[in-house]
């Protein structure tokens, strides 16, 4: 006796360019603003140093300089802009409407590639 299990059919696996474009616009967004208040961070430890501001929240240690604040605002805003160019080049190559005799071949190509 030949017992066959039939599975469903899961997900197509493509090998376009930008599949993370969904991810990559909320997460620049999200970059922005953490890129905002490491700057904001740091313009206070400047003002600080100024006498122009209050204490700082921290008084010692790595995070006490205004530089490595500063730096930080701007390595985070470079990654937020590549992640927004990545997410535009990836909607700019999307496939548009298809002619209509592509539509079949793609159909038949992918029906052969299921046949056993």
């Amino acid at each position: 006796m030949v017992v066959r299990i039939r599975f469903g059919r899961g997900p197509v696996v493509t090998r376009r360019k930008g599949k993370n474009s969904r991810i990559a616009k909320p997460a620049a967004s999200l970059l922005t603003m953490a890129s905002l208040s490491c700057a904001a961070l740091g313009l206070w430890r400047v003002g600080f140093d100024l006498d122009w501001a209050g204490q700082f929240v921290f008084a010692n240690g790595t995070l006490s300089h205004w530089q490595v604040w500063i730096g930080a605002a701007i390595a985070i805003q470079y990654v937020s802009w590549r992640l927004g160019r990545y997410a535009r080049s990836a909607i700019s190559e999307a496939p548009g409407p298809e002619a209509p005799g592509k539509d079949e071949a793609n159909a038949r190509q992918r029906a052969a590639a299921n046949v056993r």
